[in-house]
């Protein structure tokens, strides 16, 4: 599974970490914020499938919940000169 993220908006760091009571994001294809768990139920997670997930973060920032959405704030855009790609890899 690979994401691409415009690498100018990141500042590194990034870090890998479990998701936190009172997460939020920024879907892909959305103009407003989100909680983690309303997309979770949304997508219709397991337990067991949220117990499995990570997320990439830069800063206090989501900008991935790896391998199911990218925040949309982070996308690659026309205007994108640098490109950020991550690739899990198992």
């Amino acid at each position: 599974m690979k994401a691409h993220f415009d690498a100018d908006l990141i500042d590194f760091p990034l870090t890998i970490r479990r998701p936190k009571p009172g997460d939020r994001f920024q879907p892909l294809g959305m103009q407003q914020h989100k909680k983690l768990s309303n997309f979770f139920i949304d997508e219709k997670l397991s337990l067991i499938q949220k117990e499995k997930i990570w997320l990439l973060t830069n800063g206090t920032d989501i900008i991935w919940i790896m391998g199911i959405r990218i925040d949309d704030r982070y996308k690659v855009t026309p205007k994108s000169k640098r490109i950020l790609e991550i690739e899990i890899v198992e």
